[in-house]
């Protein structure tokens, strides 16, 4: 092992320690206080976290406490932000902190793990640049990935919303209720969804009008198939037409799209696996066949 990465693994180890001194530092009163108001606690004491949920605690305070030097100064910003993680489904509020804190924090090790990898291949600028960028870059990829699946299992779990909700309609319970009881019952299924709904309904109780809590989940979410379906149930109660059919035809059509997505899914399957075919089983299967007639071609008294 030569100097430099053993230079490089000293700075590597003394940030990370600098990081898990600074996570046990700020504060664990608020967070135990936030656990008590959410009822996080037993009645017999504090329950025992997993070791799932001691990471993730973890994480989060090391994020928290990198963020502080590099948090955006601007409401613009912050909000621009924080509707991403909205829309991924994250509503956290140390959320926007962590996500700071973490690029700061991938960046450092970016960079010198950049260093290390460019110190052995002869490229120390290339590396730190490539490092660097890599890990600032990380968090963001992140959080795209998030929305993707996060709009994913949203816009999987609507028909089935919309079916339970005509179900509770026809039954006649009102808009509010049937949206909490659709809550309620995709809870376990659809999980996603069914925190949407919730927050909907909670929005209502709140003092909210109907219209307005339905375009608060089209613009939190930003799932077309919620705006879609947000605009429809809005023009249903102004016009006074009604909701249960509304909300059937609206369910077959999700379910059309859907079938319609996974045929054209599967009519690309065929063209992405022309390019391995062709690549590397066609000249494996030529090799195999043709093979053996060319050694014995180059061994016969003509090539001699």
């Amino acid at each position: 092992m030569d100097d430099a990465t053993l230079i490089s693994g000293c700075i590597f180890g003394v940030v990370v320690m600098i990081g898990l001194w600074a996570s046990r530092f700020f504060g664990t009163g608020e967070n135990r206080m936030r656990d008590r108001l959410t009822n996080a606690t037993s009645e017999d004491g504090l329950r025992a976290p997993t070791g799932k949920a001691q990471m993730k605690e973890l994480f989060s305070r090391i994020g928290q406490a990198a963020s502080k030097p590099f948090m955006p100064e601007t409401r613009e910003k912050q909000s621009e932000l924080r509707r991403k993680l909205a829309m991924a489904g994250i509503y956290s509020p140390s959320a926007i902190r962590v996500v700071t804190g973490f690029k700061m924090i991938l960046l450092v090790g970016g960079v010198l793990g950049g260093y290390v990898v460019g110190s052995l291949l002869g490229s120390v600028m290339l590396g730190l640049s490539l490092g660097g960028l890599i890990g600032y870059l990380a968090p963001i990829f992140w959080l795209k990935k998030q929305v993707k699946k996060q709009q994913k299992y949203l816009e999987y779990g609507l028909p089935d919303a919309l079916d339970l909700m005509v179900i509770c309609v026809e039954a006649g319970l009102a808009m509010d209720a049937a949206m909490e009881r659709v809550g309620e019952e995709l809870a376990i299924v659809h999980p996603s969804l069914s925190r949407e709904l919730e927050i909907t309904h909670m929005e209502t109780r709140v003092g909210l009008s109907r219209s307005e809590a339905l375009r608060n989940l089209g613009v939190r979410t930003g799932s077309r198939a919620l705006q879609s379906l947000v605009s429809m149930l809005v023009q249903a109660e102004r016009f006074g037409t009604s909701v249960s059919g509304a909300l059937r035809v609206h369910a077959d059509s999700l379910r059309v799209s859907r079938q319609q997505k996974a045929e054209e899914m599967a009519a690309k399957a065929s063209v992405k696996m022309s390019f391995p075919l062709v690549c590397f089983i066609f000249p494996a299967t030529f090799i195999v066949l043709a093979g053996p007639t060319i050694v014995e071609l180059m061994n016969s008294s003509l090539m001699n």
